[in-house]
C-alpha cells in the first residue's frame, strides 16, 4: 500500500500525521509512506528526522481578510496541486491522508483531480478551514472531538476517532511515574506547561499562585519550551523558590500521569495526552489561535467535568484561587481524573488506519 500524508505549519498538524504513518508502518511493514510539505515549514525538519521520505511542495496560508498576500497564497496553491498531481502520477499512492493546515490543500486538491481516495483527520473541537474546505473532496472525515460533524461536507463518511497519540501515554503507570520522580502520598504535583504560543500568561498565573502556597508539600514544575528558556530562567530569579523551571521535558507522560494538577494551553495533543494519562486540569485556551479552536477544546473538558477553562485575560488573576481550592479537594481531582480519562480514546491511530485501509 502506497501513502501520502500532509499536515504542516505547527506539530499540532505534524505529530498526529507521523502517529499515523507510524501505526502503518507497525500493521504492515512493507507500507510505502511519502511526506509533502514546505520548504520552511516546520514539516521540514520533523519528518526526516523521524525518519521518512519528504517532499517539497509550494503553498502559503490564505489570510483571513483579502490583501496582497492572497495573490500569494492562490499562486502558491495552483504551483502546489500541480507538484502534487506530477508526484501523484509518478508514484501511484492508493490514498491520500491530510491532517490539516494549508499545507495539505494542495495535495488534497490533486488528489482530488486525480481521483485519489482522501482521508482527513481533524485534531480540533473548532476545525481548521483547509479541512473544512476541503472535506467536499474526502471520502471520509475522522474527527478527535465529538458532535462536530456539521463543519464538514454531508458527502463524506465522518468517524469519532480521536486524536492519535503516543502508545506511552496509555501505558503508563500513576504509582510507578510517581515512584520515579520520588513524590510520596502527601506530596502534591502541579505540572504546568506554557509551551511557545503566548507562554508569558501561563508564566504570570504560576508565580501569582505560588505567592500564595506555603506548603512545602506542594512541588510545582514549570515547563517553558526552548525559545524562552533563558529569558524565563533569568526571571524566575525572583520568582517563589517553589517553583523549578524546565526548559523542555522529555518523558512528559511520566510527569502528566504523576501530577495531581496540570495547568496549560489546550492544543489538540495536549488534551489528547492529558485525557490519556487522566490529569485533573485548569486549560488556559491561547486566545490567538485559529478561530479560537482551543476555548473549544477546553469546553470538551469543562463539559465532561474533567477540567476547569479559564480565558486566557482572566488567568492571572483567577487562577492562584482556583488551584488552592483544588489542592484542598481530593476528592472532585480524583472525579475529574476519571472523568479525563473518560473522555480518553487509546486506540485511535489503529481507529484511523482501519479507515485508511477500507479506502485503499
Amino acid at each position: 500500500m502506497k501513502v501520502f500524508l500532509a499536515g504542516g505549519g505547527t506539530s499540532g498538524h505534524i505529530h498526529p500525521a507521523v502517529a499515523i504513518a507510524d501505526e502503518l508502518k507497525k500493521q504492515d511493514a512493507s507500507t510505502e509512506i511519502l511526506f509533502c510539505g514546505t520548504e520552511k515549514g516546520l514539516e521540514s525538519q520533523i519528518i526526516p528526522k523521524m525518519g521518512y521520505p519528504f517532499e517539497v511542495i509550494r503553498a502559503s496560508q490564505l489570510p483571513m481578510k483579502p490583501s496582497k498576500k492572497s495573490i500569494k497564497a492562490i499562486r502558491d496553491f495552483l504551483a502546489g496541486r500541480k507538484m502534487c498531481r506530477k508526484l501523484i502520477r509518478e508514484k501511484h499512492p492508493d490514498v491520500v491522508i491530510g491532517t490539516g493546515g494549508f499545507v495539505c490543500s494542495p495535495l488534497i486538491a490533486a488528489a482530488h483531480k486525480e481521483k485519489v481516495p482522501i482521508l482527513l483527520h481533524e485534531q480540533n473541537a473548532f476545525p481548521g478551514r483547509s479541512n473544512r474546505l476541503m472535506s467536499r473532496y474526502a471520502k471520509t472525515v475522522c474527527t478527535s472531538f465529538p458532535g462536530i460533524e456539521h463543519f464538514f461536507n454531508k458527502k463524506a463518511k465522518i468517524v469519532y476517532t480521536g486524536n492519535p497519540i503516543r502508545g506511552v501515554f496509555s501505558e503508563v503507570d500513576r504509582e510507578k511515574s510517581r515512584k520515579k520522580l520520588s513524590l510520596s502520598d502527601d506530596d502534591f504535583l502541579i505540572l504546568a506547561m506554557g509551551g511557545s504560543l503566548g507562554a508569558r500568561t501561563v508564566n504570570e498565573s504560576i508565580v501569582a499562585l505560588a505567592k500564595k502556597i506555603s506548603d512545602p508539600k506542594v512541588r510545582i514544575i514549570l515547563s517553558v519550551g526552548k525559545q524562552r528558556y533563558k529569558e524565563v530562567v533569568e526571571e524566575s530569579k525572583n520568582w517563589p523558590k517553589n517553583i523549578e523551571v524546565f526548559e523542555y521535558i522529555q518523558d512528559p507522560e511520566v510527569y502528566l500521569s504523576a501530577c495531581d494538577l496540570f495547568i496549560g494551553r489546550a492544543g489538540a495533543i495536549t488534551c489528547a495526552e492529558v485525557q490519556a494519562c487522566g490529569a485533573p486540569s485548569i486549560l488556559i485556551p491561547y486566545p490567538y489561535a485559529a478561530q479560537d479552536h482551543q476555548t473549544y477544546n477546553a469546553r470538551t473538558f469543562e463539559k465532561g467535568e474533567a477540567g476547569i477553562l479559564i480565558p486566557d485575560s482572566e488567568a492571572v488573576e483567577k487562577l492562584p484561587d482556583l488551584a488552592l481550592g483544588l489542592i484542598g479537594d481530593k476528592e472532585k481531582l480524583q472525579k475529574m481524573r476519571e472523568n479525563a480519562k473518560a473522555l480518553a480514546i487509546y486506540d485511535a491511530s489503529k481507529r484511523i488506519c482501519d479507515e485508511v485501509k477500507a479506502l485503499g
